[in-house]
């Protein structure tokens, strides 16, 4: 159903770019009537959409702000509903916030993280840290996942679950994501130098990233400049690419593989993927969400679920990985499951790049 027709008579609608979009409604201003509209829009939106006879599942969240409670003129009013859309995209899917001056408060917190972001590389702050998976058949290391981590001079250390949605948000994140990429292959070039030449390094890959014009060119620049073989790389995107530039983001994985690069699905389980679409589009590897991996080995049916995940996906040619493992038994269910590779605290945090060196060659 078109948003226009669920808004009252006499409202705006407007796309502002991307997936974002601001309903006007004239002379609304009591909160229980604005809510049930927010509630019906988000069920609304909330559904399977089939795009190209593949099937997504969108959700939405909403940030809602009154005059003049919220502000005294528009400018105010879009920067506080904003700041309320960021506290309903923090909170989970499905779901919406009204603007509170404790947000302002957090905005204005983030603009300060914000302005040291944008000299973080310059000022040495930034650093790579690496987690290995383990192929589950041979308890060997055979990759590690690079994880981006922000120590601020004035700030200490920041999560990347606060910095990284900052990034991408001011489109800091493709600036950051092409040095990423470059230590990443740079990394990799040591571990060949050192002996270790059949280790592969993954980069996480944002939406944004992967849809600038040049992103194929700033990969194949990371490899040039580190002498190694794409092979050696390994870029990992989220189901989110495809949603809003199905085809462009398909025709540059398509151009990552045909380059040598392997391809990976992250977070599989948490949104809209489907192991129905998986045959169509340029993978080679699925990650498993750690939020199923929790309860496998305490839950027979979340078990059970996972081996029929691993089971199809082998028949589609996928290598597949569960991420987040904490415990022995988790890790003796995935390899009943026969699951492929795992990566978790049971064998290493993140570790700085000496520490993961350090950790090859102890095995």
């Amino acid at each position: 159903m078109h948003m226009a027709s669920l808004a009252e008579p006499g409202s705006l609608v407007a796309r502002v770019g991307g997936d974002e979009f601001i309903i006007w409604i004239p002379g609304a201003r009591e909160k229980q009537p604005i809510e049930t509209f927010a509630k019906e829009l988000v069920d609304t939106l909330s559904r399977e959409y089939e795009v190209r006879e593949l099937a997504f599942h969108s959700s939405a969240s909403i940030g809602i702000a009154i005059y003049p409670e919220h502000g005294s003129n528009a400018e105010e009013i879009l920067k506080n509903a904003d700041a309320a859309l960021y506290e309903a995209k923090r909170s989970g899917k499905r779901c919406w916030r009204f603007f509170e001056q404790s947000l302002q408060d957090t905005a204005y917190e983030q603009m300060q993280l914000l302005n040291g972001l944008r000299n973080a590389i310059a000022n040495d702050e930034l650093v790579v840290h690496y987690q290995p998976q383990i192929a589950i058949s041979k308890m060997r290391i055979v990759a590690f996942e690079a994880l981006l981590r922000w120590k601020s001079a004035k700030h200490g250390n920041i999560s990347p679950a606060i910095f990284i949605p900052l990034a991408e948000k001011s489109h800091l994140i493709n600036e950051i994501g092409a040095w990423v990429l470059q230590e990443s292959c740079r990394f990799c070039r040591r571990l060949i130098n050192a002996g270790y030449a059949s280790i592969r390094v993954a980069v996480n890959v944002s939406p944004r990233q992967l849809a600038v014009a040049d992103f194929i060119e700033v990969v194949q620049a990371a490899i040039n400049s580190a002498s190694i073989d794409p092979s050696h790389l390994e870029v990992e995107i989220t189901e989110s690419v495809f949603i809003e530039t199905m085809d462009d983001s398909v025709e540059k994985l398509m151009l990552l593989k045909n380059l040598g690069v392997h391809v990976t699905l992250d977070d599989f389980g948490t949104g809209y993927s489907s192991l129905t679409y998986l045959r169509n589009l340029p993978v080679d590897t699925l990650k498993i969400d750690k939020s199923f991996i929790d309860r496998i080995a305490e839950d027979a049916t979340q078990s059970s679920l996972i081996a029929s995940i691993i089971e199809m996906s082998h028949v589609l040619g996928l290598t597949v990985v569960a991420e987040g493992v904490e415990t022995n038994e988790q890790l003796q269910q995935l390899r009943e499951c026969r699951c492929d590779m795992f990566q978790g605290y049971i064998a290493s945090r993140p570790l700085p790049e000496p520490e993961a060196v350090k950790l090859l060659q102890t095995g």
